[in-house]
């Protein structure tokens, strides 16, 4: 959906993208034991990707009656979830990123992104309930 909330929304996602890749260079640059640039850049692509997809579902089901507001709430979630455990395979098993400040990064951009999308989707459910 494409309404003034939902654009706000993708807005602030791609924001909180463009800040945690800034994040990712600069931490490359001043660490060592900081992983690759491209593998992390990647990693924050991939989670800006399950973040967008959620927030695709919820604003789809956002306008929809109650019953179909809270099911579509569950299913975001739920997507959002199985999305992280494929790119949690591929980040591990296909880029061979094992390596703690790897498992460190993958870790910390999961909490950034989704804590982001709990906090959408409480808020917009709020003013909805308001």
């Amino acid at each position: 959906m494409l309404t003034p909330q939902a654009v706000k929304s993708y807005l602030r996602l791609l924001t909180l993208s463009v800040l945690m890749s800034i994040l990712v260079i600069a931490a490359t640059k001043l660490f060592p034991s900081a992983p690759d640039i491209t593998p992390a850049l990647i990693l924050t692509a991939g989670f800006t990707l399950t973040a967008f997809i959620s927030l695709l579902i919820f604003f789809n089901g956002y306008s929809s009656d109650r019953e179909r507001s809270v099911f579509m709430t569950l299913i975001a979630l739920g997507v959002k979830m199985l999305l992280a455990f494929v790119l949690a395979l591929l980040f591990l098993l296909v880029f061979k990123n094992d390596t703690a400040g790897s498992i460190i990064l993958f870790f910390i951009l999961y909490l950034a992104f989704t804590v982001y999308v709990v906090f959408t989707f409480t808020s917009v459910l709020k003013k909805k309930s308001v």
